[in-house]
C-alpha cells in the first residue's frame, strides 16, 4: 500500500511539473530575437504574444499628402533599422480616391514591400458620410494582398465628422493608430500639415506604437539623431496616370473621383485648408505630445 502511494505521488509531481512547464512555454511572453529586456514591447493577439519581427523590411509609405510630412523621419528609422523605405504621396487623395482606383495596388507590384503605413483621412475630415467611410476601405484591403499594414488617422486641426471613427471600427486599435489626439504645429501657412519637428516626432510616436502595441510589430528603434535626409518618393497630384485609374474612360488622365470633398488642383502642392486659425511655427519651437502616453 505505501509502494503505490510513494508511485501515485511522484506520478503527481511529474504531472504539476509538467503542467507549469506547459504553462509558461505557452502563455510567459518569450523575448524575439535582438530583444534584451522582455518589457520592452507587450503585443498580444488574441492573448498570445506577438514576436517582434527583426528581419529587414521593404516599407511602402503611402496614402494622402500627410505622407510628406512622415517620410523624412521615416527616412531615418528605415537607416538606422536597416529597412528599405518607398513612398507615394497622393495629393487630395480620400479614402474613396483610393478605393477606386488600383494605385495601391499598382505601388505594391511596383515596390513589393512586404510591410505597408497607410496614411490617410486628411481631406475628409468634414466629409458628411464620415461615419460610414469604412465601405471604402473594404475595397482598399484587398489591394494589399495579405502584406502587414497599419493605417494611420489623420493630424486633425478640428474635431472630424467621422473618418477616425470608421477607420477604428474598421481596424481596431492594433491595426488603426489615432493621430488625432497629439498636438502639432503646422507649415507657416497652411493649417493642416504638420512641420518638419512635429512630422518627426509624429512618426515617432507611430513607430513606437507598431513596435509595441500593434498585430505587426517590426524592428523600429528609435534614431539616436533625426538628420536631414533625400527621400525618393511618388508624388501623384490629383489626377493619376491612366494605368493607375480603375475607371478611367480612356479619354486620357481624368480625376479619380469628382466627389464634392476632394479638392482639385493643377498645383503641385495641395494645401488640405486654408484656414488660418492653428499655431504655426518656424519649426525651432515644434511641439508634439500626446494626450494619453502611447
Amino acid at each position: 500500500m505505501k509502494k503505490i502511494f510513494l508511485i501515485a505521488l511522484i506520478i503527481a509531481i511529474l504531472g504539476g511539473v509538467a503542467g507549469i512547464f506547459w504553462y509558461n512555454q505557452r502563455y510567459t511572453p518569450v523575448p524575439s530575437e535582438g530583444v534584451t529586456d522582455g518589457n520592452t514591447f507587450t503585443n498580444f493577439r488574441d492573448g498570445q504574444h506577438i514576436p517582434l519581427d527583426t528581419a529587414k523590411q521593404r516599407i511602402l509609405l503611402i496614402g494622402d499628402s500627410m505622407a510628406y510630412s512622415l517620410m523624412f523621419r521615416a527616412q531615418n528609422y528605415c537607416d538606422f533599422n536597416g529597412h528599405d523605405l518607398f513612398v507615394v504621396t497622393y495629393v487630395a487623395a480620400t479614402s474613396q480616391t483610393y478605393a477606386q482606383s488600383d494605385t495601391l495596388e499598382y505601388f505594391v507590384d511596383k515596390f513589393k514591400p512586404t510591410f505597408i503605413i497607410f496614411v490617410i483621412g486628411a481631406n475628409e475630415m468634414f466629409a458628411l458620410d464620415g461615419p460610414q467611410r469604412g465601405k471604402y476601405f473594404d475595397r482598399i484591403i484587398p489591394q494589399t494582398h495579405g502584406i502587414k499594414t497599419v493605417w494611420i488617422g489623420p493630424p486633425n486641426w478640428k474635431e472630424d465628422t467621422g473618418i477616425n471613427q470608421a477607420m477604428m471600427e474598421k481596424f481596431g486599435n492594433k491595426q488603426f493608430f489615432l493621430s488625432k489626439n497629439l498636438h502639432y504645429t503646422r507649415v507657416q501657412g497652411d493649417v493642416a500639415h504638420p512641420d518638419r519637428k512635429s512630422g518627426s516626432m509624429w512618426m515617432d510616436s507611430i513607430a513606437s506604437w507598431v513596435m509595441r502595441d500593434s498585430y505587426f510589430p517590426i524592428r523600429l528603434n528609435k534614431p539616436e539623431q533625426s538628420n536631414p535626409v533625400h527621400v525618393d518618393f511618388v508624388r501623384l497630384v490629383v489626377k493619376v496616370p491612366k494605368r493607375h485609374n480603375a475607371d478611367s474612360t480612356g479619354a486620357g488622365d481624368v480625376p479619380v473621383s469628382d466627389e464634392g470633398d476632394v479638392p482639385v488642383s493643377d498645383e503641385t502642392d495641395v494645401p488640405v485648408s486654408t484656414e488660418k486659425d492653428v499655431p504655426v511655427s518656424d519649426e525651432n519651437d515644434a511641439i508634439l505630445t500626446p494626450d494619453d502616453t502611447i
